[in-house]
Parts: C-alpha cells; structure tokens; sequence
C-alpha cells in the first residue's frame, strides 16, 4: 500500500459503470478518500464540495466532458493534479490536455500497476507541498507571535518575515520588501553604527557570513539605529541565529527608550548640568585619551583655562540668576571658537578648560587670541561687558594633568595680575 497515495483524496469520473466500479476499487485502497462521479457536471459538483487533491477522469462524457470539467475546475484550483485517461480512438484531445497542463495522460484500458505509479508519484509531490506550507505556516505564525521584528533570511534575500516587520518597513509581502530594499543588508543605513550597510559589504567580501559578523559583536555593538518607510528612526537590538549554513533568524528588539534612558543618564554623568559642557570627569576621561595619542605618535596637545573676569561682581550686581546665563551664554560661545576636535568643559564656578589636540604651543596662543577678541563687545542685556583671562600651556614629556594644569593655572594667574582680558601662556 502506497505511503504516499494514503494520505491524499481522489475524485475519479468515468461515465462507463463497469469500469468506473472496477478502478474504484483500486483507487480507494491506495487512497485516504475516494470521490467518484458518472460525468463532468457530477465530477464539477463533487470537486467544488470535497477539494480532493488528485482527478482522475475519463476525457469522452456526456454532458460534460473532462476536457471541459477540467477547465472550469482549474478556474477554481490551479495547481489541482491531474490524470486523463482515454481510448486510441480519443488522441485528438491529447493537445487540449496538453494546454491544461495535467499530470497524466493514460491509455486505455489502463493498467492499473501503471496508475498505481503515476498516482504515488503524485501523491509524494503533494505531500511534501503540504508539510512544507504547513511548516511555513507554523514558522509563520511563531514570527508573527514575537514581540520583537523577527526575520528569516541570507545575505540576499528574505524568505520570512513577521508582519511587524512588514509594517515597519511599509510593504504588505515580503516581495515587495525584496524588490524594495534588494537585500536585508540595506536597512541599514546609519553608518555610525557599527551594523552598517558598509561595514556588513566588508564582511561579506572578507568571506564572512551575515551570522559571522553580527554575531562577533558585543551587546552595544549590536545596537543599531533603523529607519521606517515614514523615515522615522528606531533603536534595536540586534541577535541572529543560525537555522542552516545560508539562513539565519534575525530578531530586532526595539530598545529606543532603553536608549533614550541610557543616554540621559550618560549626559547628566559626563555633562555640567548648567552650561550642558563636558564635566570635571568627563574632561579627565578625554585628557587621558589624547595624553596616550601623544605619547604613542608624539602630536603637540595644548590646554587651556578660561576664566570669566570679575565674575562676582556680576553675581553681586544682577543676581545669581543672571549669573547662570552668562555662564550659559559664555559656555556656548567658547564651544563656537573651538574647533571640533577640541574639547571645551567646565571645572568649576566660573572657569572653564579647553584641550587642543595636535596643536603646538604657539599655535593655541594665536588661536585663544582670536577666541579673546570673539568677546569684544559681548554683553547679556544691559549688563557691562564681558571679558575672559586665558592661561595657556603644552604638553612636554612626563607631563601628567595636574602638571600641565599647573602651568596653565599659573599663566591664568598673571594674566589676572597683569590687568585681564588677556592670553598668557606658560611652556
């Protein structure tokens, strides 16, 4: 008894009774279920209320025939196996038949170890169909029941994809995502992240697999920013997991407040909470990173303090209140002087520290010059003018922080002796 053939239905229409009886009971001992009919217009009948998944029919019947019971039948299930069977007399049907696109032409009388075959034969293709759509089906829905964007996909192409995920991205299938997009690599875009488009085309090209890159990273690595089709930019957290040698389940877990809270946190840990600079130890954390560039390719580093002159007496004069926005107001037009690689905080009351990488000693005193003469002129509404005293020093061997802002502090100094508003350096 067929294995395959057991589990699939037949529907068999054949007009001559004896016949009819005879295969019938053939077909229902290799079947799970058999349906039969008499002529084309019963056979129609019996199909639109049993969807069998093979037809056998005889092609030369009364009424209908299976030539044209066929026909209407394909207009409802397309891909519906099936098998004509036919006497010599009959070839003229053959090329109809042909068009029809069925599985099976046999002769008659038909031998019945033949149809055994052909109908296994069959039974097997539409088995292993059902068990992988039932399978797609399953898969399909586990993605749809995440809570994360999950996706089953290669370097090419997606195969699966949750329906957050085609939300997000604005398609209805996943062929309009492919035909959109062209690969799963090119969602994403932010190329300060590690997980680039760029950086993934490297790794790629290095003979490494989408799963092998990502899954090299660490957790805050695997933090990426992606765009949705109205432009808007989420967080997501990236984990990938390997379901054969070419495809890979890929879940985005959306971590956009999670990010949010952490850099919230991050600022007000690193950043002065009045004037928005870096603070004390963030400052600290920046020095010792370009103490170790010069140390390693012997750049010139240069640093600086501000100092806002007669600070008190506007305290004293307008009020803390007033204070606090020129201190603002200072802050952000020292920030505007300096160039990006510089680094501008706050140490403390009035006085603020600048770092200037790769710059020579001379150089930041022509730089802190033209900073100077930046506030010629600056006021905040109807107070006096303000003024700032610089002391500058450089970086020489065996210096530390506390050494060079040593010097600094005391080159600030005379240029506070010395009448303010004024750069003074000290090597």
């Amino acid at each position: 008894m067929p294995e395959y053939a057991k589990k699939i239905t037949i529907l068999y229409v054949e007009d001559e009774d004896d016949v009819r009886e005879g295969y019938s009971r053939a077909l229902q001992r290799m079947s799970a279920k058999l349906y039969t009919a008499s002529n084309g217009i019963e056979g129609l009948k019996q199909f639109q209320k049993y969807h069998p998944d093979i037809i056998v029919s005889d092609i030369n019947m009364p009424q209908m025939n299976g030539l044209d019971m066929v026909r209407a039948i394909k207009k409802m299930a397309i891909d519906v196996k099936v098998v004509f069977t036919t006497a010599h007399s009959e070839s003229a049907y053959l090329l109809e038949a042909i068009e029809l696109q069925v599985e099976g032409y046999l002769l008659k009388p038909v031998q019945k170890k033949s149809l055994k075959t052909l109908i296994e034969k069959l039974a097997k293709n539409i088995v292993i169909e059902k068990e992988y759509e039932e399978q797609r089906e399953i898969l399909q829905y586990i993605i749809d029941s995440e809570n994360s964007i999950s996706v089953i996909a290669n370097k090419e192409y997606i195969s699966f994809a949750s329906k957050s995920f085609l939300k997000y991205f604005g398609v209805n299938n996943i062929d309009e995502f492919n035909e959109k997009y062209a690969s799963i690599i090119h969602i994403f875009t932010n190329v300060d992240d590690i997980i680039n488009t760029q950086s993934i085309k490297a790794s790629l090209n290095e003979g490494k697999s989408l799963y092998d890159f990502i899954h090299s990273l660490n957790e805050t690595q695997k933090i990426t920013r992606i765009k949705n089709y109205k432009n808007e930019q989420k967080s997501f957290l990236i984990y990938i997991s390997e379901i054969n040698e070419t495809q890979f389940l890929i879940n985005f877990t959306d971590v956009t407040e999670i990010e949010k809270q952490r850099e919230e946190i991050t600022k007000k840990a690193n950043h002065d909470t009045l004037t928005g600079l870096y603070n004390r130890n963030k400052f600290e954390e920046v020095f010792a990173y370009e103490l170790s560039q010069v140390q390693r390719y012997g750049y010139g580093l240069s640093l600086a303090i501000a100092d806002i002159d007669h600070f008190k007496r506007f305290n004293d004069t307008y009020g803390h209140l007033i204070g606090d926005k020129i201190l603002k107001l200072v802050a952000r037009k020292l920030s505007s002087c300096t160039r990006s690689s510089d680094t501008v905080a706050r140490w403390g009351g009035e006085e603020f520290v600048m770092l200037f990488p790769q710059t020579a000693y001379e150089d930041a005193l022509v730089f802190l010059e033209k900073c100077r003469l930046s506030f010629d002129g600056f006021h905040y509404k109807e107070c006096e003018q303000i003024t700032l005293s610089f002391g500058v020093s450089s970086y020489k061997k065996g210096d530390t922080l506390e050494s060079i802002l040593s010097r600094a502090d005391e080159a600030l100094y005379s240029a506070k002796a010395n009448g303010r508003n004024q750069v003074v350096g000290k090597k």
